[in-house]
C-alpha cells in the first residue's frame, strides 16, 4: 500500500504491529496489518540483497560494548533469536489446537448442568461418593474413556466420539455456552489491554525473559484450571463457570498479548538493523506454520485418543516446557544498563504521579482511569480548506476510517458463536471444526502472500515520472550521489503502491470489504458443510481490508501535517482490541444468546450488517487533494510559528 514519506514511517514498526498478529492470523475473520501482509510477502519472496543502509550501520559505542561482551559469551548463555524462534511453531500449535476442542468441552459442560436428562445419555456422570457399575456400563459412550476418573468423587466423563449429540442443538445448552464464553473473552480482553503496556514496560526495567515467564504462568494456571474443572466441575464453587478463574488470572499476567509483544522486543534485542526485519518475517512464517498445522494435529490427537480433553494435556505439557526453557535456558536479552536507566526513569514517574495525585479531584482521577482512550484523539475532525476563496470544512476521513475499522474487526468476536454454529448445524466434532480451521487459514495465508501481490502488481496505476526526476541530469556528481535505500528493493504489497496515490487502497479495501460481505451472507444462506466450507474460504479473500485501510490512514494522516505515525497505529490498535476483545465478543455472544431457539444464524446476517456498516463509513472517505494537504500544512506551521512567537512575547 501507499506509504508515507516521512522518515518515521519509511520502516514498519515491527514491534506494534505485529503484537497481535499470533491472534489475527489464527481466527478466520481475525485482522491483518500493513506490516503482516508485507512481512507474509518477504517470507515468501525473500531478498538475498542486504538491507543495511547508512542509518543503520550506525551502532553507538554502548551497543557495540554490549555486543563484544555477548560474542565472548558461550552459546548457552549468549542472547540469540534462535532461542524463540525455535519454541515459536510449537506454542502456536498448541495454541491453534485446542481452539475449536474448547467449544465441544464448554458445550458438554454446560449440557451437564443445565441439561442432565441429556447429559445422562451422552455425557456420562459419576455422582460424588456414589459409583455403580451400571453408571459406567450401561450409558452409551466410548469404551476407550478415562477408567480412572470414576474413582474421583465429582467427576465428570466427557467422551468425544458420539454418533449424534443433541447438546450441540439444544438452545438452552447453546445460550449458555455462549454467555459462558463472551464473559470468558471480555475479561481476558480487558485486562489485556489494561495490563500489557504495564508488562511490556516491566521488561524494559526486568528484563524480557522475566516477563515472559510472569506471563506463561498465568497460561500454565488457565490449563490446569481448565483441566480441573473438567473433572470436578460440579464439586467446585459455581460449576463450570470457575472457568472463569483462568482467564482473570492470565489476563492480570499480560497473556498471550503480553508473550507475543516481549517476544518481539527480545527478537529487536538480539538482531540488528539489517537482520531485523529477516527476523520478523520468519517468527511471523513460523507463526504461521504452527497456526496452520495446530487444528489438524489436534483433530488427528482426537481421532486417535478418542478423547478431547487429551488435547488439553498435550497443550499442557508444551506450556510446561515452554515454561522451563524461559525459566532456566533462554538467556536475557535486555543489558543491565539498559534495565537500571529503565528502573530509574519509571521511578521518577512514579514520584511526579504521586505528587501530581496529591490534591486532584475526582474527576482528574476518573480522566486518568480512561487515559488508555487518549491515542483516539488522533482521529479528530481538523479544517482543511481546497480553495482559499472558501472557508475550511472539518475534515472527517480519519474518525470514518476509525468508525469503519471498528465495525469490522468486531467481527472477529463471533468466531467462537460461529464454531458452536458450524458443530450443531452439521454435526461437526472438534476434530471436523480442526480441519475446517486449517483449510481456511491456509487459504488466508495463500491469498495474502500470493494473491494479493499478485493483484496488486497487475491492477496498480503505474506512477508518472515526476518532473524533478526528469529535470536531473543523466550523470550525476559523485558528491551528489546518495546510497540506496532498503525501500526499493522489494515488490511486497505495501512497497509496490508507494510511488503512487491512495486511491488504490482505498478501492482494495472497498473490494475486500464487498468480498466479506458476500461471504458472511453466503455462510448463512447455506445448509451445507461443503458449501460452507468454501463460503468460509471465499472469505479469507477479503484479508487485504486491514493493510490497503491502514495504508490510507496513514497518507491521510501525513497530508494533515502527522509525522509520528506511531500515534495513528497505536490510537488504530486501541480501536482494535475494543472492538474484537471486548465490544464485539460481547455484542454476539447477547445476539447468539437470543436467537440460538429461533434462528441461530442471525449471526452471519449481523456479521454482513455490520460489514456493510464500515463499507458505507468507507464510502464517505475522500482522499485529500495535494493542494488542501498544501493549505493544511502550510496554516499548520502558521499557527505553530504564531504560537512560539506569542510564548516568547
Amino acid at each position: 500500500m501507499s506509504r508515507s514519506r516521512h522518515p518515521s514511517s519509511m520502516r514498519p514498526d515491527f514491534s506494534r504491529s505485529t503484537t497481535t498478529a499470533g491472534d489475527n492470523l489464527l481466527i478466520p475473520d481475525g485482522p491483518v496489518s500493513e506490516e503482516t501482509a508485507q512481512l507474509i510477502h518477504d517470507l515468501v519472496h525473500p531478498h538475498h540483497d542486504s538491507e543495511a543502509t547508512l542509518v543503520d550501520t550506525y551502532t553507538t559505542a554502548e551497543e557495540e560494548e554490549e555486543r563484544e561482551y555477548r560474542r565472548r559469551l558461550p552459546w548457552w548463555k549468549r542472547p540469540s533469536p534462535v532461542w524463540l524462534l525455535v519454541l515459536l511453531p510449537i506454542t502456536s500449535i498448541s495454541m491453534s489446537a485446542t481452539l475449536a476442542p474448547k467449544v465441544e468441552i464448554y458445550t458438554d459442560l454446560a449440557c451437564a448442568q443445565h441439561k442432565p436428562e441429556i447429559a445422562d445419555n451422552h455425557i456420562p456422570s459419576i455422582t460424588p461418593y456414589l459409583r455403580t457399575t451400571s453408571a459406567v456400563t450401561i450409558t452409551n459412550f466410548s469404551a476407550t474413556s478415562h477408567n480412572s476418573a470414576g474413582e474421583l468423587p465429582g467427576a465428570i466423563e466427557i467422551p468425544t466420539k458420539k454418533p449424534s449429540n443433541p447438546c450441540k442443538s439444544d438452545p438452552v445448552v447453546q445460550a449458555a455456552v455462549a454467555k459462558l464464553a463472551a464473559v470468558m473473552t471480555a475479561c481476558m480482553g480487558v485486562l489485556s489491554c489494561i495490563t500489557t503496556g504495564w508488562w511490556t514496560s516491566f521488561s524494559d526495567r526486568h528484563g524480557r525473559t522475566a516477563a515472559l515467564g510472569i506471563s506463561v504462568f498465568g497460561i500454565l494456571i488457565t490449563d490446569v484450571n481448565f483441566i480441573l474443572v473438567y473433572y470436578f466441575s460440579r464439586s467446585l464453587p459455581g460449576g463450570y463457570w470457575f472457568l472463569v478463574l483462568g482467564p482473570l488470572i492470565e489476563g492480570s499476567m499480560g497473556g498471550f498479548t503480553t508473550a507475543i509483544a516481549t517476544i518481539h522486543a527480545y527478537l529487536a534485542d538480539t538482531t540488528t538493523s539489517a537482520s531485523r526485519s529477516r527476523m520478523f518475517s520468519m517468527n511471523l512464517g513460523l507463526l504461521f506454520i504452527g497456526f496452520a498445522l495446530g487444528p489438524t494435529l489436534g483433530g488427528l490427537l482426537i481421532r486417535f485418543t478418542q478423547q478431547t480433553i487429551y488435547v488439553f494435556y498435550v497443550g499442557a505439557l508444551i506450556h510446561m516446557l515452554y515454561a522451563f526453557m524461559i525459566w532456566f535456558i533462554v538467556p536475557e536479552s535486555n543489558s543491565q544498563k539498559k534495565m537500571q536507566r529503565a528502573r530509574a526513569k519509571y521511578q521518577e514517574e512514579v514520584e511526579q504521579s504521586q505528587r501530581a495525585r496529591e490534591g486532584a479531584s475526582i474527576l482528574i482521577r476518573a480522566k486518568r482511569l480512561f487515559s488508555f482512550l487518549t491515542p483516539l484523539a488522533v482521529f479528530n475532525p481538523v479544517p482543511m480548506s481546497e480553495n482559499s476563496l472558501k472557508p475550511p470544512r472539518r475534515d472527517w476521513s480519519l474518525a470514518l476510517i476509525a468508525l469503519s475499522y471498528a465495525f469490522t474487526v468486531s467481527v472477529v468476536g463471533s468466531v467462537t458463536y460461529k464454531f458452536q454454529y458450524a458443530a450443531s448445524a452439521f454435526d461437526w466434532s472438534s476434530e471436523t471444526l480442526g480441519y475446517w480451521l486449517s483449510l481456511v487459514g491456509a487459504a488466508r495465508a495463500f491469498h495474502l502472500a500470493v494473491i494479493l501481490p499478485l493483484c496488486i502488481k497487475l491492477f496498480k496505476r503505474k506512477p508518472p515520472k515526476s518532473l524533478a526526476e526528469e529535470s536531473e541530469p543523466l550523470i550525476s556528481s559523485p558528491s551528489s550521489a546518495t546510497p540506496p535505500t532498503s525501500d526499493t528493493r522489494s515488490d511486497s504489497p505495501s512497497r509496490l503502491m508507494e510511488p503512487h496515490s491512495s486511491t488504490f487502497d482505498l478501492g482494495l479495501a472497498r473490494v475486500s470489504l464487498s468480498v466479506e460481505i458476500l461471504s458472511y451472507l453466503l455462510m448463512g444462506l447455506v445448509t451445507n458443510p461443503l458449501a460452507f466450507t468454501l463460503f468460509g474460504m471465499l472469505g479469507a479473500l477479503g484479508g487485504g481490508f486491514s493493510p490497503a485501510l491502514q495504508s490510507v490512514a496513514l497518507e491521510m494522516y501525513t497530508a494533515r501535517g502527522g509525522t509520528e505515525s506511531g500515534k495513528l497505529f497505536g490510537a488504530l490498535s486501541v480501536v482494535q482490541a475494543l472492538s474484537s476483545q471486548i465490544i464485539g465478543p460481547a455484542m454476539y455472544g447477547l445476539v447468539y444468546m437470543k436467537t440460538v431457539a429461533v434462528f441461530p444464524r442471525t449471526i452471519f446476517f449481523v456479521s454482513v450488517a455490520s460489514t456493510f456498516i464500515s463499507f458505507v463509513f468507507l464510502s464517505f472517505v475522500r482522499l485529500p487533494r495535494s493542494n488542501a494537504a498544501r493549505k493544511f500544512v502550510a496554516d499548520t506551521s502558521e499557527e505553530r510559528s504564531g504560537q512560539h512567537a506569542g510564548t516568547e512575547a
